[in-house]
């Protein structure tokens, strides 16, 4: 075991601190724009004169993801500042514009769900971005002190939107988004606790905390400490990104949790955590890729059966949306269970797709809200004659989820599944048929809601609502995302490639 020491702060330079504030520049953005709504929203007394929030919030994003683009090109790519802690790679370009992206499409969906719980914008617009801000710090982290305060700054954030809806309550028992927020902290604590003593044995073991120092120490056979580091990160944020059997979580905080909120989580909070996994599992520990494969791979077999199956006798659309994104972890643990480039490049893609899938799923039912009680399924009975549009729209997320060609979800598991077959592992093999049969499974809770909307008159003549304009543009543009991103997928498949070409040994 490599002695260990105290790890020296890091000497900033000016010139170091100049590159630091320049590859920081989209997280800046984000920070900065959650500043000035906040300064905004304290000067104004008149209610109804909150809305240009949204837009202040969601043009800051926007710049914030140009931002992303100049970097790109800007030929600082591979760039570290502060000592090696964050890094500027086309890896953490990647992942930031999709957390940008994320973001602008929740902002823009939350508006009518606010009107209707008379609930405080600025609140969940500051919070969105602060959640967003540590997202992309967490996809910059290049060692493990940095990627953990990153993810604190993000858990805090996200605590505070599940428990962002006050007057959504059950009768007798308090409120539901309270209770979400707490049930999302105390899990969350625990996890964290988890993952800090397995980056505590892995800085034990190496005697480093930057991943490169890990990888360059942690070489031939592993020590039990190391593989007891391994399965204690692999716990941590399991539970960051709900695979089972760190699970229990997720289905009653993507209920209680206000929709907008639980749209973001689905989405944001899991990206992250694959992130992260790819980062430090492919950075700084490629020496025992053949030990946590393994591990990977069971988690996939366990977290694709329990999602799908659990999500059959669903009867409210949001917890079913629960288990739909559990299962779809599954299959993107099948991707880093194949421990090699195209495992990688492919994962990232399918976090693309289920981006813009299943945020388009969650704006009609942040939409449905006032209309469907409770979220249950029934209530979107004759959907389609009620609002065709609404309908439409999650029904292609619906069939894009269930991988349903043309649409991008079918993609998606194609290149994740031949990934997978091409690790030349019967194991692998074994398992994507076992996912393949499991898509199969999920065609019918996904066709419940479809058959709902479709096939059944509603018990009561209620017109739904036309969706505001903003929503419409945010759920216009996923469905831009679902057709767009399966037919014309090689572009951005490329993109996955190239971003994350830096894992290639």
């Amino acid at each position: 075991m490599p002695e260990t020491t105290s790890v020296p702060l890091p000497i900033v330079t000016p010139q170091d601190l100049a590159l630091g504030l320049t590859l920081l520049m989209p997280v800046l953005v984000v920070v900065g724009t959650a500043v000035v709504v906040l300064l905004v929203d304290i000067s104004i007394t008149d209610w109804l004169s909150r809305r240009p929030l949204m837009w202040i919030s969601s043009l800051g994003l926007m710049i914030g993801l140009a931002s992303c683009g100049v970097l790109w090109g800007s030929g600082l790519l591979g760039k570290t500042a502060f000592g090696g802690f964050l890094v500027l790679d086309g890896f953490a370009l990647f992942f930031q514009a999709l957390f940008l992206v994320a973001a602008i499409l929740v902002i823009l969906s939350a508006t009518t769900f606010a009107d209707r719980e008379e609930l405080v914008e600025a609140e969940f617009y500051v919070m969105v971005m602060f959640s967003t801000a540590g997202l992309m710090l967490m996809a910059a982290g290049n060692e493990l002190m940095s990627i953990y305060l990153a993810l604190e700054v993000t858990s805090l954030s996200l605590a505070f939107l599940a428990a962002w809806n006050k007057s959504d309550s059950i009768a007798g028992q308090g409120l539901k988004s309270t209770e979400a927020g707490i049930k999302f902290f105390l899990l969350s604590a625990m996890s964290t606790a988890m993952l800090l003593f397995g980056m505590a044995l892995l800085y034990g073991v190496s005697g480093a905390t930057t991943l490169v120092d890990i990888a360059r120490v942690l070489t031939g056979t592993p020590s039990a400490a190391a593989l007891l580091s391994v399965t204690l990160l692999v716990a941590g944020l399991g539970f960051k990104i709900a695979a089972a059997p760190f699970q229990l979580w997720t289905p009653d905080v993507y209920q209680g949790a206000a929709t907008p909120a639980t749209a973001f989580f689905s989405v944001g909070s899991k990206a992250a955590g694959f992130a992260v996994i790819l980062r430090i599992f492919n950075s700084a520990l490629p020496a025992i890729a053949s030990e946590w494969s393994v591990l990977f791979g069971v988690l996939a077999f366990v977290t694709i059966t329990v999602g799908n199956l659990v999500a059959i006798v669903q009867t409210n659309i949001k917890r079913l949306m629960a288990y739909s994104s559990i299962t779809h972890v599954g299959y993107m643990l099948i991707g880093l269970a194949a421990a090699n480039a195209d495992g990688s490049s492919a994962v990232m893609f399918y976090l693309l797709a289920y981006a813009f899938t299943n945020l388009g799923a969650f704006i009609v039912i942040t939409i449905m809200a006032s209309y469907a009680p409770d979220d249950e399924i029934s209530g979107y009975a004759g959907l389609a004659q009620r609002s065709p549009g609404l309908a439409l729209g999650l029904t292609v997320a619906l069939l894009s989820l269930a991988g349903i060609p043309p649409f991008v979800g079918f993609f998606a598991k194609l290149y994740l599944f031949l990934a997978a077959i091409r690790a030349n592992s019967v194991g692998l093999q074994l398992l994507v048929i076992w996912a393949l049969v499991m898509s199969a499974v999920s065609l019918y809770y996904y066709g419940r809601v479809i058959q709902a909307m479709w096939m059944r008159d509603a018990p009561e003549p209620v017109q739904v609502r036309p969706a505001s304009f903003s929503q419409g543009l945010a759920l216009g543009a996923s469905l831009i995302g679902m057709v767009l991103f399966g037919i014309f997928a090689q572009p951005f498949l490329n993109a996955a490639v190239a971003a994350s070409a830096i894992f290639n040994r």
